[in-house]
């Protein structure tokens, strides 16, 4: 039943000023809700009540319970506006933190290539990913190391771009230039991927930069070992 109970009628049911069908459903109701059992109970233990003292109290009941109604939706509607503006509060830091790294970042980045760039007298090869799936098994590094350490291009050097397939034993065949490179760079390229390292995958795309040797170049080539060829015999 409704907080706003109408007092008229329990002042009836209890003066005897009500059908037995209103009293019937009253004492229903009285049964369902123990309050207004107890508004009931109360009622009888007053004597001499006035009916228009009854509704000013049920006026002021009733603003009351107005009042209260409305400062707790002004109370929740308060904490949900706190609630969003402390979220895109923490999306607002958390936004500018994400810039910030990624900002500075990409500037430590630059800066650590520049400081371990390779020297120039150095062999480089560079996957070209849109042409297969082909990698070496034991990794780039190791293939870059392998082609310094066998490379025996010409002192002219020069860029070549070359396709092959990848055979059941892992080892690339049909090896292709793209262009017109000069032959003996192709023979060299041939020879460096048939006799290198295994590969995984079925097909794939290189660039092989060989650098521009000189005398100088050479001579240290033929003298100095570099410290990750330990083992490797002497020819």
């Amino acid at each position: 039943m409704e907080n706003n109970y109408q007092l008229s009628r329990i002042h009836n049911y209890i003066h005897g000023l009500m059908s037995k069908e209103e009293m019937f459903q009253l004492e229903r109701e009285a049964l369902e809700d123990p309050f207004l059992q107890d508004a009931i109970d109360g009622y009888r233990l007053q004597n001499g009540v006035d009916t228009r003292q009854l509704s000013l109290l049920q006026q002021r009941l009733t603003r009351r319970v107005e009042d209260t109604v409305a400062t707790r939706h002004a109370q929740y509607f308060t904490w949900q506006r706190l609630a969003i503006g402390a979220t895109a509060g923490v999306l607002f830091v958390t936004l500018l933190a994400l810039l910030y790294f990624k900002h500075f970042n990409g500037k430590a980045e630059r800066t650590t290539d520049v400081e371990l760039s390779e020297p120039e007298n150095k062999v480089s090869v560079q996957p070209l990913l849109d042409g297969g799936d082909a990698t070496p098994r034991e990794g780039w590094k190791m293939f870059e190391q392998y082609l310094n350490q066998k490379s025996g291009a010409p002192a002219t050097g020069g860029e070549i771009t070359v396709n092959f397939i990848i055979d059941k034993n892992g080892v690339p065949t049909d090896i292709r230039a793209e262009g017109q490179p000069e032959s003996s760079l192709l023979d060299e390229a041939i020879r460096l991927l048939q006799k290198g390292p295994k590969w995984q995958g079925t097909k794939g795309r290189l660039k092989i930069a060989f650098p521009v040797k000189d005398e100088k170049n050479q001579a240290q080539a033929n003298v100095i070992k570099p410290p990750h060829c330990f083992g490797i015999e002497k020819k």
